[in-house]
């Protein structure tokens, strides 16, 4: 058994991150959130891949013992947010990595791991939890941190032990459940099947960073049984039709009317949406509704430690927030 003490943010944004390249090179400098990226009134529109550390208090750990750690999600760009935020929470140890998907957002910082453990420097091995497909993507992709003999060069990398989830039951990583939520996130291109990303439900945290369509059955595991749903949320509207493999902000608010968790946080954003326009707009969203949703942002940490309440804070700016629940 175990407690969720809190949750980080280590990433809010798309695959692409924010800002783009694209348009902070750009003559016409047409777009305004990535250019604010640039200034520390625009902060938090700096977005790294999604990405987030579960932090909680095993029960039968002796008195004092440090926060248990698990990181869900490593993209393309773990390393950054991994030397920007974990230093400033204290956040060490890695008690598991589980990976959502098999796309390069999610998956693609596995290497970046090693720092763990080569040479034991941090922990001698991280334990990996993955679905069979994500399995697959992984040893393709990856074939040397499967197995250590296919290495070249210095033929030190990352030390994990996999541990393949079956998609229908739960899991437990140090004493914390785990109960994977299947959700659509597109299609394959050759069957035309729904291609599945995993969320996950753990002690009244609902996650579910990429998805287009959540399912009934997955709805029914989180409808009124979340302290806290993170979803999906990749742009304000369509702009012709709906998104082959991400919520739109209307797709996303519905989906939160239904879970009606205490607090709903947005990730996922891609570089058009700005930050403060987003939360000014939910802000009058919960006036007329009392739905109370936020754009999460990179850094962000929220306490679910005291009862009938979550306190949100961030190194970025001094103030607690306190949400009644």
């Amino acid at each position: 058994m175990a407690t969720v003490v809190e949750i980080i943010f280590l990433g809010t944004g798309t695959s692409s991150s924010v800002p783009t390249i694209a348009c902070l090179t750009n003559p016409e400098k047409s777009c305004p959130v990535c250019l604010s990226t640039q200034t520390p009134e625009g902060i938090k529109n700096n977005r790294r891949n999604t990405s987030m550390v579960v932090r909680y208090r095993k029960h039968d750990d002796p008195v004092g013992f440090r926060l248990r750690n698990v990181l869900i999600d490593c993209g393309k760009t773990f390393y950054t947010s991994a030397v920007e935020i974990l230093p400033r929470y204290g956040v060490r140890e890695l008690d598991g990595v589980i990976i959502t998907h098999g796309h390069a957002d999610a998956c693609y910082g596995m290497d970046d791991l090693r720092g763990w453990t080569l040479g034991g420097a941090i922990q001698r091995r991280i334990n990996v939890y993955l679905a069979p497909e994500t399995m697959e993507v992984v040893t393709r992709t990856f074939p040397f941190l499967v197995d250590s003999s296919l290495a070249t060069g210095g033929g030190e990398v990352a030390d994990f032990k996999y541990h393949v989830f079956d998609p229908k039951k739960h899991f437990t990583i140090e004493g914390l459940d785990f109960t994977p939520l299947a959700v659509h996130h597109g299609i394959y291109m050759t069957t035309k099947e729904p291609y599945v990303c995993y969320g996950f439900r753990f002690d009244g945290v609902s996650y579910i960073s990429d998805t287009n369509f959540i399912p009934a059955d997955t709805m029914q595991l989180i409808q009124g049984k979340s302290r806290i749903f993170v979803v999906d949320c990749l742009r304000f509207v369509p702009v012709t039709v709906p998104h082959a493999s991400h919520f739109d902000l209307g797709q996303s608010n519905d989906a939160a009317r239904q879970v009606k968790a205490a607090k709903t946080y947005y990730v996922g954003f891609a570089h058009r949406v700005d930050h403060y326009e987003l939360e000014k707009s939910l802000k009058e969203l919960e006036t007329l509704e009392g739905l109370k949703v936020a754009p999460a942002y990179d850094g962000l940490r929220v306490s679910l430690e005291k009862k009938g309440e979550l306190v949100e804070s961030s190194y970025l700016e001094p103030a607690l927030i306190v949400v009644k629940e």
